[in-house]
C-alpha cells in the first residue's frame, strides 16, 4: 500500500515537471526589416502547430521598433500604432486589417493551405487556426525604412506533457481513495 502512494506521488511529481518543461518557451527574434510584411520574409520559427492547438506569445512591451528611424512618432511596441491600420487579403479571401507596426503570425505561410493572419502584438494566448509552422512578421507596407527587432517567446504545451500529468493526477487521486 504504501509503495503504491509512493508510485503515485513520484508520478505525480515526475508529470509536473514534465508539463513545467514543456512549456517552457522559446524565445525567437522578429526584425522589423528583414520579417516586414511587405519587401521582407516572414520569419520561419521552426515551430509546427496543429490546428486548434493552444500557444502564447509574449513580447516584453519596453521593446520598441519602428517603421521610421529617427521620428520618435513611429517607434512602437509590437502593439503596433493605433490609428494606423494596413490590410492584406487572408488565404481564405477575406480581409485582414492590423496596426502598421504590430507583431503579426500566421500559420502555413507560402502553403496552400495556409491559416489567416492575426495579431500577436504584446501578448497572445489563443489557438493556432491551421496546421503548419508559425511564421511572424512585422506588419508594415515597406521594409526600406524599417528598424529594430523584438525578441517574442513562444510558448506551446505538448500533448504528451498534459497526458502525463493526467496521469499523475489521476494516480494521486486514486491513491488518496484508497486511504
Amino acid at each position: 500500500m504504501k509503495v503504491s502512494k509512493f508510485l503515485g506521488t513520484i508520478g505525480f511529481v515526475a508529470a509536473c515537471l514534465t508539463v513545467g518543461f514543456a512549456q517552457a518557451g522559446v524565445m525567437v527574434s522578429v526584425d522589423a526589416q528583414a520579417n516586414s510584411l511587405r519587401d521582407g520574409v516572414a520569419l520561419n520559427t521552426g515551430i509546427e502547430l496543429v490546428a486548434g492547438q493552444h500557444l502564447t506569445i509574449t513580447v516584453d512591451p519596453a521593446q520598441i521598433w519602428s517603421f521610421g528611424p529617427g521620428n520618435s512618432e513611429y517607434e512602437v511596441t509590437a502593439d503596433g500604432k493605433a490609428g494606423w491600420g494596413m490590410d492584406a487579403t487572408n488565404p481564405d479571401g477575406s480581409t485582414f486589417i492590423g496596426m502598421i507596426g504590430s507583431l503579426v503570425g500566421q500559420i502555413g505561410t507560402g502553403t496552400a493551405n495556409a491559416g489567416d493572419f492575426f495579431v500577436i502584438g504584446t501578448n497572445f494566448d489563443g489557438f493556432a487556426n491551421a496546421s503548419g509552422t508559425l511564421n511572424l512578421f512585422f506588419w508594415d507596407s515597406d521594409a526600406w525604412n524599417n528598424d529594430g527587432a523584438v525578441n517574442a517567446v513562444v510558448s506551446v504545451p505538448e500533448p504528451v506533457s498534459m497526458a502525463l500529468f493526467g496521469l499523475g493526477l489521476l494516480a494521486l487521486a486514486r491513491t488518496r481513495r484508497r486511504v
